[in-house]
């Protein structure tokens, strides 16, 4: 499955850090203040973590939408397809 995905870095890293990337094959590469977007399977993850010197961490994104208010922030989290990343048996622990 095709993920996009944003390693966040240090400021000024973002393009040693998208050169990084493009030597690991990693596909669609763009970097942005602070962090680098790119595409991969579940192997880039892995790999991207292992290997970066200059990512902090990947993260997987699983939406973009707008969210000026708590209750808009809610609703957006709440269309995610969450199906797709967390089995109908599996558990997703919330402390708050």
């Amino acid at each position: 499955m095709k993920l996009t995905l944003c390693a966040p870095c240090l400021f000024g890293l973002e393009g040693p850090l998208g050169n990084e990337l493009r030597h690991m094959d990693m596909e669609n590469v763009a970097p942005e203040n602070g962090r680098v977007y790119f595409t991969g399977d579940e192997s880039a993850v892995a790999r991207a973590n292992i290997r970066s010197r200059f990512a902090e961490r990947v993260l997987i994104v699983l939406g973009r939408f707008p969210a000026r208010s708590f209750d808009e922030l809610f609703e957006g989290v709440r269309a995610l397809p969450w199906e797709t990343f967390i089995p109908a048996d599996g558990a997703f622990p919330v402390k708050g």
